[in-house]
């Protein structure tokens, strides 16, 4: 998890920081990105800043992720290590035509997936796993509706036979329907699991096996085109039990 969002997960912390913007004190780099992502979004600042008791409620808590998620990816542009790629991968974005809070959500995606989306210890930073992931986003970025397109009809036209056209076309339509329904964004555990409870979860072991294996292949596809790095890669197929797919 990225200093920044592990720091202002804490609520006491995340309005401790606000009262002191307020009253003018001084800021740290990470307390001003911070309040800066704050700025941009008043009404979770201000729910947050109503939060009384300890317990906080499902609104609150979901603003205090927002703000600390959004505040982690402004840090990156003070990292000297990951700076240049979040640079790159934000240019990527602002060129296809994204504001600047969808450009902000993208990132912090990416760092709230890093934190909560594999079995890892939080207490650790995945500097290799982001700086990838960013890396992926240009070319995300420039996938237009064509370009899906043709990747799908080159996976399916890859098989052997009828039987695994058929298994092939359904999953990259199945997976594409629910990581890319909004846009190309990472493909990310989230949408595998949903991938395997709508597809294959239930159906018999034969057809779960031909399913696994094609959607394994799909990954592989997707990581020639650039579209998904070799870390990515490796944690998916290792959710599919392919590795060695």
């Amino acid at each position: 998890m990225h200093p920044v969002l592990a720091r202002f997960l804490t609520a006491d912390v995340a309005k401790e920081t606000l009262r002191k913007q307020q009253a003018g004190d001084s800021l740290s780099p990470e307390e001003q990105s911070f309040t800066e992502a704050a700025r941009a979004h008043p009404r979770q600042a201000a729910i947050l800043m109503d939060v009384g008791g300890r317990a906080l409620s499902s609104d609150a808590q979901a603003a205090l992720v927002l703000l600390a998620a959004h505040a982690s990816a402004r840090a990156l542009l003070d990292d000297a290590e990951l700076a240049e790629p979040a640079r790159k991968a934000r240019a990527a974005l602002a060129e296809e035509g994204a504001s600047e809070e969808e450009t902000d959500a993208f990132i912090a995606s990416i760092l709230l997936e890093e934190a909560f989306g594999y079995e890892q210890d939080v207490d650790t930073f995945d500097r290799e796993y982001v700086k990838e992931a960013l890396g992926e986003v240009p070319a995300l970025a420039g996938l237009t509706k064509e370009a899906v397109d043709a990747l799908f009809l080159g996976f399916v036209k890859g098989a052997a036979n009828d039987a695994e056209r058929k298994v092939r076309e359904g999953m990259a339509r199945a997976l594409f329907d629910i990581a890319w329904a909004e846009g190309p964004a990472p493909i990310n555990p989230e949408h595998i699991e949903a991938l395997l409870d709508a597809e294959v979860v239930d159906k018999p072991e034969e057809e779960q096996e031909a399913k696994i294996h094609a959607t394994a292949l799909l990954l592989q596809a997707l990581s020639r085109e650039g579209i998904m790095g070799p870390l990515r890669l490796s944690r998916l197929r290792a959710m599919l039990g392919e590795e060695d797919a």
